[in-house]
């Protein structure tokens, strides 16, 4: 026999098909943890804009490693200083991590893999091939490349990603403003003391904690009691404060006090669906 009740997939596609496409807006980096591109985010610069050594050591040709007499070093690349000259036949530079590597060179050569002679000469003592300890440029991205897609939520990694493409600012899509709000005579803050036939209201809390970490404004309207004038009170709270979703908890069933849907239906909603099938079938 098939389920009259309508799933909960079903249930979720119905109430999110109803709620307004958010707009975009554009902040700065450092406030855009958590939030989402509302478009590609793509490199403006390219990362490393030059070939970089990824090793402290010494620029040198790979076909100067046999030189018997070893290299002469002529000078030094360090991050932010660059050699400015053109390595030649038999030369070398020291270089330190992230440095750009002198033109002419094609390799890095560790530097405890480096014998330093009384005369100043630089005596490779292992092999190496071209590019060996060398982060070429464009390694991580090159300009015009698309690295953050549409959609893509903004943690740390991300954040660092964009701001190494040189982004101060991102488009994200606006936070969703929800609205919550509770309803029951047997209700309580917490903090207070309960009366003999009242509960602590706690459903609120773990609905807001949810929404946050989904990226959500949340605005909590409180605890109304079950009186249709204060339902409606709360529900124009809502609507004045332009809420994109309202989350009602409780007062929503068939009894003389559930209140909560005349309310609605009072401030002209529409009923879309009434009920779940939350439960599944044992067997």
């Amino acid at each position: 026999m098939t389920n009259p009740l309508l799933s909960v997939d079903e249930a979720r596609h119905r109430i999110l098909s109803g709620v307004p496409i958010l707009a975009q807006e554009t902040i700065p980096l450092q406030h855009a943890q958590g939030r989402l591109l509302s478009r590609a985010l793509s490199a403006r610069r390219t990362q490393p804009p030059v070939d970089v050594s990824a090793m402290d050591g010494y620029a040198l040709k790979t076909e100067d490693l046999t030189k018997p007499k070893g290299l002469r070093l002529i000078g030094e690349s360090a991050a932010g200083h660059g050699f400015e000259g053109l390595l030649g036949e038999g030369e070398t530079v020291r270089i330190f991590t992230g440095a750009p590597v002198p033109k002419g060179a094609d390799a890095v050569l560790l530097q405890e893999d480096a014998l330093r002679s009384e005369d100043g000469m630089i005596h490779p003592r292992e092999s190496l091939f071209s590019g060996e300890n060398i982060r070429q440029k464009g390694l991580d991205f090159s300009e015009g490349q698309a690295a953050l897609p549409a959609g893509a939520k903004l943690g740390p990694a991300e954040l660092a990603l964009a701001a190494a493409m040189n982004h101060a600012e991102v488009s994200v899509v606006r936070r969703p403003r929800i609205a919550i709000m509770a309803s029951g005579d047997e209700l309580v803050l917490p903090g207070n003391n309960p009366g003999p036939n009242q509960i602590i209201a706690c459903n609120s809390f773990a609905v807001a904690g949810l929404a946050r970490e989904a990226g959500a404004e949340v605005l909590d309207l409180g605890l109304f009691k079950d009186d249709l004038e204060q339902l409606q009170s709360g529900i124009s709270q809502a609507r004045a404060l332009k809420v994109d979703i309202l989350v009602t908890l409780g007062g929503a069933s068939v009894g003389d006090h559930d209140l909560l849907r005349p309310a609605l239906v009072e401030q002209g909603m529409k009923l879309d669906f009434w009920r779940i099938a939350m439960r599944s079938e044992e067997h």
